[in-house]
């Protein structure tokens, strides 16, 4: 493993002990559904939102 790589897996790492020590504190806090908002539905559904063609 490059030290790049092994940077790249430390911050993984990192990333992975916030969103555990977050969702401890309040798993709502990274609840991303917000009434009346079509964010959700396009994030969640590419393709019927035309957004696929990447």
């Amino acid at each position: 493993m490059s030290q790049f790589e092994q940077q790249l897996h430390e911050i993984e790492l990192d990333y992975d002990r916030m969103l555990e020590e977050i969702e401890e504190l309040d798993p709502e806090i990274l609840f991303s559904v917000v009434p009346g908002s079509r964010l959700h539905d396009i994030i969640n559904n590419p393709t019927t939102e035309d957004i696929d063609d990447i």
